[in-house]
């Protein structure tokens, strides 16, 4: 780094240093190599000289003044007064002692209390570096005394070539097809891809191959993976259930497939939205993947990279229900769609009013016509006759239809809703929360009682709320309340009547108002909101 490099340069290398970031990123190789820097008699421009015995001891592990201490194993407060009796010992041959101490964050608070006052007032020869993965632990009274340096990922490019490097170093014959997928199973630490190339080597021997990797490594690369995503934007429910039921008999990691689909699933995201050129792809993937997405929206992408994203087979490896139903989610997700699209728009029957009678104008008022409410008209007052009411024809027509009968067991549901509602909400709070935001039931399908939802994202939550406990606590709640199995299903349906738990007096001013003649209209005195 620079910061460090221009540091050693002027001779003003700070007495500690904060080293944050993902595992296998060179924390501690960094600190090692501003340990050897630091203490280099003619760096060059505060790169180590390599050629002084100072270097050579570093570079071949027997510098005597470089500590390494591992907070997670040490990390009591015995082990902080021993390092600090340590401290004030002068460096035996160099001219910095250089302590790293890794998973720092992993010290009690005892520790980090008494290693606080070293950090304070250091001895001008001692260097400290602290570094973990898990930089928010670390106490800011402690933070705030070191120089903080964040490392990030290794990029994928970079990984590739420092592997290239070393099996040129090493002699080992390996494609640079093999060597990007080592790079992208280690998802951005240089030692988990120098450790998986190791193993490869180990296993397969010197010359390995696309194939011997991907053996070495547990990948599938099964072409399935590709083409169950396919499957999946063109609604194949059949031919996806086929797919993986070979997948599956074929004894491969269901886990590793699954990382895969999801994985072609992201490139198929990324192409949809134009930022394909983030992707290494050839020309003929690019042009499959578009001639793939045709006739495919960005939203169906997303739902399907959403729904296989989301399987868990960690706790039966073996099956493959939880693809099965990710599969069959996207499938009948997008028929659903595509039947509401296509289905014609209602068409409304207009009947031709009946002619309006003009209406007769009101006669002038005089003050002998004028009586107090409930009284009646003074004995020889003409009486003028009322004007007779004006219908609208369409009005009277719908009003004269009568309403479609609702079923005897949805109703006896229906009446019991407040019961089923308290018990649900008994056995799953969230579970009631969900049935008090818009929900209604709508009906009962052989033996499955439906519950109709006017949004949508409710729907999903419902349905797979805490891996299928909010539907248990409604199918238990429905069962107890009416004394028979019953099942039940959850649906988006906009038109459903949300329900008011609270009851269906409205509250005081709605009472108050009904007292005073006034009725309420929109299904509120039926409990239900408009």
């Amino acid at each position: 780094m620079r910061t460090l490099r221009n540091a050693v340069a002027a001779h003003k290398v700070s007495h500690a240093y904060l080293f944050s970031g993902p595992r296998g990123t060179g924390k501690t190789s960094t600190g090692r190599l501003l340990a050897k820097a630091a203490n280099c008699r003619d760096h060059q421009e505060g790169e180590p000289c390599n050629k002084c015995d100072s270097c050579i001891a570093f570079t071949e592990g027997r510098a005597m003044d470089l500590v390494e201490l591992d907070a997670a194993s040490n990390r009591g407060i015995d082990a902080i007064k021993d390092l600090r009796e340590r401290v004030g010992f002068a460096p035996g041959s160099a001219e910095f002692k250089v302590y790293i101490l890794d998973e720092a964050h992993m010290l009690t608070t005892e520790a980090s209390n008494a290693l606080l006052k070293t950090l304070e007032e250091p001895p001008p020869h001692v260097i400290f570096v602290l570094a973990t993965t898990e930089p928010h632990k670390i106490p800011a009274t402690i933070g705030s005394r070191c120089q903080r340096f964040d490392f990030r990922r290794i990029p994928l490019e970079a990984a590739v070539d420092r592997l290239a490097y070393i099996c040129e170093q090493e002699e080992i014959v390996c494609p640079r097809e093999a060597l990007e997928l080592i790079a992208r199973s280690a998802t951005g630490s240089m030692r988990d891809a120098i450790n998986m190339l190791e193993q490869v080597v180990d296993y397969h021997g010197r010359e390995l191959s696309v194939e011997t990797v991907q053996s070495g490594l547990g990948l599938t690369g099964d072409a399935r993976s590709s083409e169950l995503a396919r499957l999946v934007l063109k609604s194949d429910l059949g031919g996806g259930l086929a797919l993986i039921a070979s997948v599956r008999d074929d004894g491969l990691d269901l886990r590793q497939f699954q990382r895969e689909v999801v994985s072609y699933l992201r490139q198929l995201l990324l192409v949809a939205a134009g930022a394909d050129n983030a992707l290494s792809l050839t020309k003929e993937q690019a042009k499959e993947m578009k001639k793939l997405l045709e006739g495919v929206s960005k939203e169906e992408v997303v739902q399907a990279l959403r729904a296989f994203g989301q399987v868990d087979v960690r706790a039966d490896p073996l099956s493959s229900l939880p693809l099965e139903m990710a599969l069959a989610e996207c499938v009948l997700a997008r028929q659903a769609a595509e039947a509401k699209a296509q289905a014609p728009s209602p068409v409304v029957e207009r009947r031709e009013a009946a002619p309006v009678r003009a209406p007769v104008p009101p006669a002038p008022i005089s003050d002998d016509r004028i009586a107090p409410r409930g009284a009646s008209p003074r004995k020889g007052a003409p009486v003028e006759p009322s004007a007779p009411a004006v219908v609208d024809a369409e009005e009277k027509t719908v009003a004269s239809e009568p309403d479609v009968p609702v079923p005897a067991e949805v109703s006896a549901l229906q009446a019991k809703w407040q019961e089923v509602y308290q018990l649900a909400r008994k056995i799953n709070f969230k579970a009631g929360a969900l049935l008090n935001s818009g929900c209604a039931i709508t009906g009962i399908d052989d033996g499955t009682v439906v519950f109709g939802f006017r949004h949508e994202p409710l729907v999903e939550r419902m349905n797979s709320g805490e891996g299928g406990a909010y539907l248990q606590a409604l199918r238990e709640a429905v069962q107890k309340v009416m004394g028979a199995s019953y099942e039940v299903r959850c649906v988006y349906d906009p038109q459903a009547s949300s329900v008011r738990t609270s009851g269906s007096g409205g509250g005081h001013l709605v009472q108050a108002a009904r007292e005073l003649g006034a009725r309420v209209v929109g299904g509120g005195d039926q409990g239900e909101l408009p």
